[in-house]
């Protein structure tokens, strides 16, 4: 199976269709496929979304996706594994990579185009736990004679994930870099296709980190394999009509007290089995103190049994974040991901206003994204 390539005509079926065209006339799909500008439409006319015209602009690339998408497939096998093959002998449809802004509704255009297509093999996934699962994928796999181990995990993701949608594509080391890159390229030999966010420009990826020469091939593979679309910068519609989310000073024992009906008894509770101090845990609700959750050497698998544990998450005694403490500012971002990931209710207690808290240090670029998401779940947080 050679590897695909963009081609002048996959380019022009993105221009087809419109951000304004009706459902009926684009070209039809199989019964239970929805065009992503359908179901962008049904949200304006409901009141969910305001109409965006960046967002507006890219629906005939989302379109475009879905209808490659819906073309005839089937499992075939190829040096050894199993892959996606289309009938009509095309290359598999090239994904999307969504960037601009925080607040720019990246992910829910994302889930426009997940929802649209209507077949089993899809996944939604955020890119902090795939890439645990892609480490422990590594260590635990079983390749047969003579088969790449990196492609094997390929086509085992793949048998579940013909499409694969990322949230929050970033990397922050070289080391997940290179097999990232190795694990891209075979997850494209295998059929699949990508749709991610970013918060950077794929060129904008790993900038300034170390040895960003061997980062390169990755950013080759993954610029021929996906249609770049900008989302320039707009209001983030995350901070539209939000009550302030930091409570500055507050009591944070009260909020616990109101939510869980018990008062607060301090103790430790486990998170992927690591055991963390916590200042109330009952009926849901998570109280930490930022030292607790943040100092720790927690990591994305931890925070991820967070979200699954919990219907409401408080956090308090968060401090100015800088150089001095990058590591715990970016365990933090991490946290916040995956809770908004999950949609978990998040209140933050801070003697600083939000947007102050992390104004300079490594983590400072990405912490804008985390104000944002802070302010929806915020928003969302019980009363």
């Amino acid at each position: 199976m050679a590897e695909e390539s963009s081609s002048a005509g996959e380019d022009s079926r993105l221009g087809e269709g419109g951000a304004g065209a009706a459902e009926g006339d684009l070209q039809p799909l199989p019964p239970g496929w929805r065009y992503p500008s359908a179901l962008y439409r049904e949200k304006l006319r409901v009141g969910e979304l305001r109409p965006d015209p960046d967002q507006q602009a890219i629906m005939p690339a989302l379109d475009a996706l879905v209808r490659e998408l819906s073309r005839e497939v089937r499992r075939a096998p190829w040096r050894g594994v199993t892959v996606w093959q289309y009938a009509d002998a095309e290359p598999p449809p090239r994904g999307l990579y969504m960037f601009g802004t925080v607040g720019r509704g990246k992910s829910m255009l994302m889930q426009l185009v997940f929802d649209g297509s209507d077949f089993p093999e899809k996944r939604r996934v955020h890119f902090h736990p795939f890439m645990e699962e892609l480490h422990d994928r590594m260590h635990s796999a079983k390749p047969g004679p003579g088969v790449d181990r990196v492609l094997q995990i390929a086509s085992d993701i793949a048998a579940g994930a013909r499409l694969l949608c990322f949230d929050e594509f970033y990397v922050t080391n070289i080391g997940d870099a290179i097999l990232l890159g190795r694990t891209m390229q075979a997850l494209f030999r295998c059929g699949v296709t990508v749709c991610t966010t970013s918060n950077w420009a794929a060129d904008d990826l790993f900038h300034d980190g170390l040895n960003r020469d061997s980062f390169l091939p990755l950013l080759r593979i993954l610029k021929r394999h996906v249609h770049e679309l900008d989302l320039a910068q707009g209001a983030d519609w995350r901070r539209q009509h939000t009550d302030p989310v930091s409570d500055l000073g507050g009591d944070a024992e009260a909020l616990f007290l109101e939510l869980s009906l018990q008062p607060p008894t301090p103790g430790e509770w486990h998170f992927n089995r690591v055991s963390v101090n916590c200042l109330g845990a009952e009926a849901g609700v998570f109280w930490f103190a930022f030292e607790d959750l943040c100092h720790r050497a927690l990591g994305p698998a931890e925070y991820m049994d967070l979200s699954r544990q919990a219907r409401a998450v408080i956090v308090s005694g968060v401090p100015k974040l800088g150089g001095d403490n990058a590591d715990a500012a970016m365990r933090f971002v991490v946290m916040v991901d995956l809770l908004y990931e999950g949609r978990i209710p998040f209140r933050l207690f801070s003697d600083l206003e939000l947007d102050a808290i992390c104004p300079s240090g490594p983590a400072a670029f990405a912490f804008q994204r985390t104000v944002s998401r802070i302010h929806e779940l915020t928003r969302i947080f019980p009363t």
